[in-house]
């Protein structure tokens, strides 16, 4: 990847877990909120904050998987793509799976190579 792409990858990631953060943020609320469920305010805070980490972080590696599988598929052959379609189902959950798993040690990596770059810039 280029330095452009990683700083494009380092942004869309983040914007994608800012936007999960905050729509799971909106469901932790109603769940917290409830007066059925008889727990106390300080499990009820814990259960918000893993909420919006989770929800974040899950909308963040979903769209990640995305992107990493776009440039993955940019370098395949024609039948490598034709049977990426015609599995389509395998090809989404290996995605989401893939993006799931991979996102925070490639954000970590990305991160350190941007700043690197910037720093030896800079100097």
């Amino acid at each position: 990847m280029t330095y452009n792409e990683r700083k494009n990858y380092l942004l869309y990631t983040s914007i994608a877990f800012v936007v999960g953060a905050f729509l799971y943020s909106i469901l932790a609320i109603f769940m917290v909120l409830d007066p059925s469920i008889e727990q106390s305010s300080f499990s009820k805070v814990l259960y918000f904050i893993a909420s919006i980490l989770f929800g974040g972080y899950l909308i963040g590696s979903a769209l990640s998987g995305i992107l990493l599988f776009i440039t993955f598929i940019k370098k395949q052959s024609k039948k490598t793509k034709i049977l990426a379609i015609v599995f389509f189902m395998f090809t989404i959950q290996a995605i989401i799976i893939f993006g799931f798993f991979a996102t925070l040690p490639y954000y970590v990596y990305n991160l350190f190579i941007v700043r690197r770059r910037r720093y030896i810039i800079e100097k």
